[in-house]
């Protein structure tokens, strides 16, 4: 089976899901989208660019709420004990994620990722 993306693309296709080194592919495939190829990179380029901005985003929302909730008497100490157990789940969610998308990438699958790929969109 024929690939849908050139060989030489391969490092592009892994970048595309690697967090901020998505703007690698997306920057250089976009000019050449022409080639059904490179578009291939291209859209899993702004896919992986959506998804690291998402899970930024949610990183930092996360981050804020324990900070200002964390002054709190007794309520900052609660959610600092439950913020222990949530960003390990929160990191190996993200991490199954990206994993997953490499695995439809290289098995030449365009994969909508949920919710992620409207924001994608708007990167085109």
């Amino acid at each position: 089976m024929e690939k849908p993306y050139h060989e030489s693309d391969s490092i592009f296709v892994f970048l595309a899901y690697f967090g901020i080194f998505s703007l690698i592919p997306f920057f250089m495939t976009r000019d050449q989208r022409s080639d059904p190829q490179k578009e291939y990179v291209y859209w899993h380029a702004r896919q992986g660019l959506a998804l690291a901005v998402c899970v930024t985003v949610l990183a930092m929302g996360f981050a804020m709420v324990d900070l200002i909730i964390g002054w709190i008497p007794f309520v900052g100490w609660a959610l600092s004990l439950i913020s222990c157990c949530v960003w390990p789940v929160f990191l190996l969610l993200i991490i199954a994620a990206h994993v997953l998308c490499w695995i439809k990438a290289f098995g030449g699958q365009k994969w909508p990722f949920p919710g992620v790929s409207k924001i994608a969109e708007m990167f085109g």
